[in-house]
């Protein structure tokens, strides 16, 4: 792995790891002198590890790999994410760097189906697209349903950055109409903003609605928590919130890493139809939402506290949907696969 940050490597002991520190004096002259051919140190270890296959991670990652491919001479992969393909992928420049991108690559992924059809739209050839999914460790997520009775309250959560395509605001409009319907529930909303254009400005409007609908009472901010503190709230909810939509500048979800955990701990979701959202629920597609439809959230809502066993019923049949398609060991298999044909 040669990467900018390294971070949780306690995590992956048997990760061979080096880190580009692009700040680096040496560095920093080497781009002076050479432009984006491969500083030597690395240069001379990527020779002594030899390797037979490069995988670049993100569209806009892999436009600044362009040199190191011609420095290996191996195949290449290309994996998509989300916004390097639906918001960069529309822009003029980016679709004429991501043409020379795709005559080199040997292999360019796609999160799922609405992914491959979107790179196939900005010139990716349809040959060249293998879909792969993220996988979910689902050996280290314990599955516990989620038993929600009458008259309890019931529980929301989301998890995530406060970014137009999360799709906040809607959920804030159908928490407040299901309220009005006479359902109890509170919402646990975990994240905050990062640093894209955007985010802030985010933020401060779903802060606004929250005061505006009078709803401080009922939704309770929580900064960004480590994946075990999350954990332990997810199991002490019983609904996961994704109202994800494409944003006003073309920004999309791929297929939400957040989402498919606390699918697999057996917990139901109200998610859109949006993006791969759908190649996640696979059979279940019909729990669905339409995006920006805040009206269809309260409806579902209103439905689980009239109908309170629907809740685990749900979460049932969206663990083993993940259990049984997106296990990481079955992912990670198949790209071993593709990676053995390759090299």
């Amino acid at each position: 792995m040669l990467c900018d940050t390294l971070a949780n490597r306690e995590e992956f002991p048997e990760l061979r790891a080096r880190v580009c520190d692009q700040w680096s004096i040496g560095r920093r002259i080497w781009r002076r002198l050479a432009g984006v051919r491969p500083f030597p140190p690395d240069a001379s270890w990527l020779r002594s590890i030899r390797p037979q296959v490069l995988h670049s991670h993100f569209g806009y990652v892999a436009h600044g790999d362009l040199s190191l491919h011609e420095h290996l001479e191996v195949p290449w992969i290309v994996g998509f994410y989300g916004a390097d393909v639906y918001q960069l992928g529309r822009l003029p420049e980016w679709q004429a760097r991501y043409a020379r991108l795709f005559e080199r690559v040997s292999t360019v992924l796609a999160l799922g189906p609405a992914m491959a059809r979107q790179l196939e739209i900005i010139g990716c050839p349809k040959e060249k697209i293998a879909i792969h999914p993220l996988g979910v460790d689902v050996g280290v997520i314990p599955y516990r349903p989620r038993n929600y009775g009458a008259g309890e309250t019931l529980k929301l959560l989301f998890a995530g950055t406060f970014r137009e395509k999360k799709g906040i605001l809607y959920a804030i409009e159908g928490i407040a109409k299901a309220l009005r319907s006479g359902v109890e529930l509170e919402l646990h909303l975990v994240g905050g903003a990062m640093n894209k254009p955007g985010d802030q400005e985010q933020e401060q409007a779903i802060f606004a609605r929250i005061r505006e609908l009078d709803l401080e009472r009922v939704i309770h901010l929580k900064p960004f928590l480590s994946f075990r503190e999350l954990l332990e709230l997810a199991f002490d909810s019983h609904v996961f919130v994704a109202p994800s939509v494409v944003a006003e500048d073309g920004d999309s979800e791929g297929t939400p890493f957040v989402l498919q955990q606390m699918m697999a701990s057996g917990m139901t979701a109200i998610a859109t139809s949006h993006s791969d959202i759908p190649f996640l629920f696979g059979e279940h597609e019909g729990l669905l939402v339409p995006e920006r439809d805040a009206d269809s959230i309260a409806e579902r809502l209103v439905r689980y506290s009239r109908e309170p066993e629907t809740v685990a019923e749900d979460g049932a049949r969206l663990g083993q949907r993940i259990r049984n398609a997106l296990d990481v060991r079955d992912c990670s298999a198949r790209l071993s696969d593709l990676y053995d044909r390759l090299a």
